[in-house]
């Protein structure tokens, strides 16, 4: 399961790096009660950029229409069923 984890969040996370609507740079993790189970960055630090995103590169999450409210991406740290 493990590579094939890795080459679907891999996979999502190029695509959301390129096109015509895409996003500077993004970093995902999969998480378990005892370790990491993904890990990965793609794209740039900022849009145009040469610097690679990487997973310890330190950003700002803001939430629109205020800085103020959680982001909605908090969302999936919440628990799920097995």
């Amino acid at each position: 399961m493990g590579n094939n984890l890795n080459s679907a969040c891999d996979g999502i996370l190029q695509k959301v790096v390129a096109g015509k609507d895409r996003v500077p740079g993004v970093v995902a993790m999969v998480t378990d009660r005892s370790a990491n189970i993904y890990e990965g960055a793609a794209g740039e630090r900022s849009l145009g950029g040469s610097q690679p995103m990487t997973t310890d590169s330190v950003f700002a999450i803001y939430s629109w229409p205020t800085s103020t409210k959680a982001p909605p991406a908090s969302v999936s740290l919440a628990p799920v069923r097995q």
